[in-house]
Formats: structure tokens, sequence, C-alpha cells
């Protein structure tokens, strides 16, 4: 019989939220193993995690590989990853953060290493943090967990989102420091094909800035046929290339939205749609509400 594989996504998460965790649309928090991975159970990840072990040990497959962490370590791992086989020593504390794809897509339209870390952090998934950088991950953490635990108000959500994207900056450049002062000082770690097209492929989505929504735009761009630029995307990240690209586009949508003084109409010609009426149902279908609702749903939390 095939082994059934969960999928861990903010859904499922949602749905296992107990009393001592914290989610919201971009981050999932416990302190529970058992929270994100099921006993005897394989899973593979729709999220970017980070399993922190404060004190103990814990042992997992990763891809396969077998991973251990003790006291102080990191693990970092990305979405389509398959982990299984997870123990931990009775005496074990540890803190598990997922972050959703959205929220990482916001993320890699900012920061220049992101995709150039994802091989380092492929091969080198868990880093051992000293005592100064041990205290700084700390910090992080009473600052999420100070803010989660003030009474909600309309300011906490993006706070704690502003508090967490730097929380994920500082722990991806500390794991994957020594591959960028590499690359820096002029070594390069060889990419096989399929990493370089995706990060080919998201650089230039991420760069893009929303307004070309077709897989075609893209393959054109790098002189791949649409099916094998999105069979690459597939097999690396485990999304759809569709997928991602409407995500792009939706990630840069919001802000216009929430924030700008522009008119519907300006927004949808800012990102090159035909007209409102095809930019209003693009908008629905992603956010479950016309523009106007959602800017108006966004002035009442205000």
């Amino acid at each position: 019989m095939e082994e059934i594989i969960r999928h861990i996504h903010m859904e499922m998460l949602q749905a296992h939220c107990d009393a001592q965790s914290y989610i919201d649309d971009y981050m999932f928090l416990t302190e529970r193993l058992e929270n994100v991975f099921p006993e005897n159970r394989n899973v593979k990840l729709e999220v970017f995690l980070m399993l922190y072990c404060e004190e103990g040990e814990v042992k997992l497959e990763l891809n396969n590989v077998t991973r251990h962490l003790q006291a102080n370590d990191l693990l970092i791992s990305l979405p389509n990853t398959i982990i299984g086989q997870v123990m931990a020593s009775p005496n074990h504390k540890v803190k598990v953060f997922c972050f959703s794809n959205r929220f990482i897509q916001r993320l890699t339209q900012t920061q220049k290493y992101s995709w150039k870390s994802i091989c380092y952090i492929q091969e080198n998934p868990i880093k051992h943090f000293g005592k100064n950088r041990n205290e700084t991950f700390h910090q992080y953490l009473k600052l999420i967990e100070d803010k989660i635990q003030t009474p909600p108000d309309k300011y906490q959500k993006e706070i704690l989102l502003h508090i967490a994207s730097a929380f994920y900056g500082e722990m991806v450049a500390e794991t994957t420091r020594k591959s960028i002062e590499k690359e820096k000082q002029g070594y390069h770690t060889p990419v096989k094909q399929p990493d370089f097209i995706f990060k080919q492929f998201m650089e230039a989505l991420t760069a893009d800035n929303g307004k070309h929504r077709t897989l075609t735009y893209y393959a054109d761009l790098f002189c791949y046929s649409p099916k094998y630029l999105s069979r690459i995307v597939k097999q690396i990240s485990g999304k759809n290339a569709l997928t991602l690209i409407h995500e792009n586009a939706i990630e840069h949508i919001i802000p216009e939205l929430r924030h700008s003084n522009k008119s519907i109409k300006e927004i949808s010609v800012d990102f090159e749609f035909p007209n409102v009426s095809f930019f209003a149902q693009y908008v629905k279908k992603y956010l479950g509400m016309t523009p106007t609702e959602y800017r108006n749903s966004s002035q009442d939390e205000k």
C-alpha cells in the first residue's frame, strides 16, 4: 500500500492550532512538534519551516537524509521538502516557525540573496548558533511572543509582519553567511541547471512588479518553452509557475489598494490590465472580494 504523505500548509496548521500556538495569514508558531509532524507520518512542506532546538535533541529525516539537532541548532527547510521519522529526547524544548508562501513572496521582492540562498540551504539546512547569535534569536523571539500576547489592536498584525520579516531575514542571512561571503570573494558553488532556471525565473518574477501574468512571457524571456519552464518550476518549488506568477502579482496589488491614493482605474492601468472590469474579476478571484471591497475593508481596520 502506498504511503500517504500529509501536506503541511497554512490551512492544515490552522486546524491544528492549539491555545499555546499562534497563527495568522503569514506565520505559525508552536512549541509542540506534534502540531506539525504527526506521529509515524511523513510530511511534505508547502511552507517555509524553521525548527529551533532550545534544549535536548531532535532527530528527523530530511529528504531521506538523517539530520540531528542539538541545543542551539536551527533547521531551515524549504517548501517541497519531505520530512519524516521525527523523534525527540524526553527533555527537548523547541520552537517551530512556519511561514506561508505569500510571506516569502513578499520578502523576495526586496531581499537580494533570497533566491541565491536556496541551493545553499538545501545542502546545509542546519546552523549551530554561538552565544551571540543565540541571544539575537531570543531577542527576536521575545519581540514576537510579546506582541502575540498583547491585546489585539488594529496595528498588531502589521507590526508582527514586520518583526517576522526581520527575524526571517536575520536567520536566513546567518545560515547562508558563509555562502554569501564566498560569493563576494569570487567563489561560486556549482548550480544544477534546473536550479539555475528556477533562479532566473524567480528573479525575473520579483523584478516584474506583477505587470506580466502569463507563463509565455517568462518562457520567452529565457527562450524556453512554457511547458519546459512550468515543469522545472514545479520540480524545484512544488508549485505551478502560474500560481507563483499570480501570487507575485497579488502581493504587488495589495499595497496599492491598501495604502495608495490612486483610483481603482489608475491601479488597473499601472498593472496593465485591459480594463477595470477585468482587474476587478482578477482581484476577486484571488482575494475573495472586489478591489473596492478590499480597499474599504482595509480602511475599516485602521
